[in-house]
């Protein structure tokens, strides 16, 4: 093999942005470092899940490749939370399969790679940002992801605040409705649609509207109940828009003025409710995946 340790460096990603429940998600620009090391030895299973979930990523490419899956032990550096609806869990899958994939050489290009680290992660929204970068629109089709990356604006904000508790994804998605009615389905389309054209085109005074959604927030609010005054008090800061990153408990703002004081509002607001908070902004991100050494 051409090397025994790879380092990836990849990036944090808000996926849905409200309406686009498992088809929008973007990059951002926090990242985290995870490397993969061969070691000697017979393969063996990590105690710790994010280390699992690297390792079974890499094996996933070893398979693909044909080639036996040597000892791989990983590692984390960075601050990213983990179960908050930052992606976390498609950074350890993403990084996974990178690392593997230099390796054995680069075999693979990123393009093929995504439907492995999708497969693994159950959906797109958040493998292909932290993978490709960018803000990025996917769909399935016959199970394999077809995307377009859309380059995100660089005088656009997002605050986010970042509750002290976790909501994990397969608990979340529980609670979300099986059916819904024609109007609320034209309601996320159109917002979806919506929302790419105004960030694309720089029209922030439609996001608003644009990040309203039907589809997963109102049954995710359960869990959350603090989650809609948060969104009132961002909008009374100055938000363009807000929403719930992925599956939560994120709370992610777009604003382009002030949005250090957009994200203090928002902690506020959940200081008032209770609920320890870490409030921070960051940029969109054209960079996914990075091998760094």
């Amino acid at each position: 093999m051409p090397e025994h340790s790879v380092t990836v460096r990849v990036p944090a990603t808000s996926a849905n942005l409200g309406p686009g429940f498992d088809s929008l998600g973007v990059a951002l620009d926090w990242t985290a470092q995870i490397t993969v090391t061969v070691v000697d030895g017979a393969p063996f299973e990590p105690e710790h899940p994010m280390e699992r979930m690297i390792v079974a990523a890499a094996a996933a490419v070893y398979e693909h490749a044909g080639v036996a899956r040597p000892a791989l032990r990983a590692s984390y550096e960075g601050d990213m939370p983990v179960g908050r609806g930052l992606g976390m869990s498609a950074a350890a899958r993403v990084a996974g399969v990178v690392a593997a994939n230099r390796l054995l050489g680069d075999p693979v290009s990123f393009e093929d790679l995504l439907p492995i680290a999708s497969r693994l992660e159950g959906h797109a929204d958040n493998a292909a940002p932290a993978l490709l970068g960018g803000l990025q629109v996917v769909v399935e089709d016959d199970d394999t992801p077809v995307h377009a990356t859309i380059l995100p604006p660089d005088d656009l904000k997002v605050a986010l605040l970042i509750p002290d508790f976790d909501m994990p994804t397969h608990e979340s998605r529980k609670r979300l409705p099986d059916r819904l009615t024609r109007n609320q389905a034209v309601h996320n389309i159109g917002r979806a649609a919506l929302l790419v054209a105004a960030i694309t085109q720089h029209r922030y005074d439609l996001l608003n509207v644009a990040t309203e959604d039907v589809l997963h927030q109102p049954a995710r609010s359960t869990l959350f109940p603090a989650m809609y005054p948060i969104f009132e008090a961002a909008r009374a800061a100055g938000a363009h828009g807000v929403y719930l990153s992925g599956g939560g408990s994120t709370v992610a703002a777009f604003a382009s003025k002030d949005a250090e004081g957009v994200a203090q509002a928002m902690r506020e607001v959940a200081a008032a409710h209770g609920l320890e908070a870490v409030a921070r902004v960051v940029a969109m991100s054209a960079t996914g995946a990075e091998v760094v050494a």
